[in-house]
């Protein structure tokens, strides 16, 4: 994405596999956020967030709060987005029930969407797979980081991630229309 995440805008990282690498592109993001003196809200779905696994250090600008349903992290997301603080907001959908998220309609996250482009937060939505329709921007992690990754730095595991980026309908729609 050219040096990170774009402000005004939903992408999504799509965690197909367990350990693929969803919880180290987050701690990046916490890490290089806090470097900038800057404020992460995490809305966590399914209490999935190991604070453990990230310094302490990088919690400290961290806003985080737990959901128990998609509809109340959907809310989360829309108060917080509007409230203009925050540098990034993630939303963290991994492990909520497949069949509610299917079920989700396009109108709420249409409805983020319209949020996020008024301020200037960028929104991740972690996911198992895709799940918001018509996102400009969605981060595949597919292959799972074995137990040799244990023993390499952070940075180095997060350059040895597999990620493919795609494009969403509205990207292409408008580049069409150019």
């Amino acid at each position: 994405l050219g040096g990170g995440l774009p402000a005004g805008r939903l992408t999504e990282l799509v965690s197909e596999v367990a350990g693929s690498g969803g919880q180290t592109v987050f701690a990046e993001l916490l890490m290089t956020t806090r470097a900038a003196r800057q404020r992460v809200a995490l809305i966590d779905g399914a209490n999935g967030f190991a604070p453990e696994s990230v310094p302490k250090d990088a919690l400290r600008h961290l806003v985080w709060a737990q959901a128990a349903s998609l509809q109340g992290t959907l809310a989360a997301a829309d108060i917080l987005v509007r409230d203009g603080n925050y540098a990034a907001i993630v939303l963290d959908l991994r492990g909520l029930p497949e069949r509610e998220l299917r079920r989700s309609p396009g109108t709420l996250w249409h409805r983020l969407h319209r949020a996020a482009e008024r301020r200037p937060a960028a929104v991740l939505v972690q996911s198992a797979f895709a799940t918001v329709p018509a996102v400009l921007w969605r981060l595949a992690l597919k292959e799972p980081r074995g137990l040799k990754t244990r023993r390499l730095t952070r940075a180095a595991i997060l350059g040895s991630l597999t990620v493919e980026m795609e494009r969403g309908p509205a990207r292409v729609e408008a580049e069409a229309s150019a």
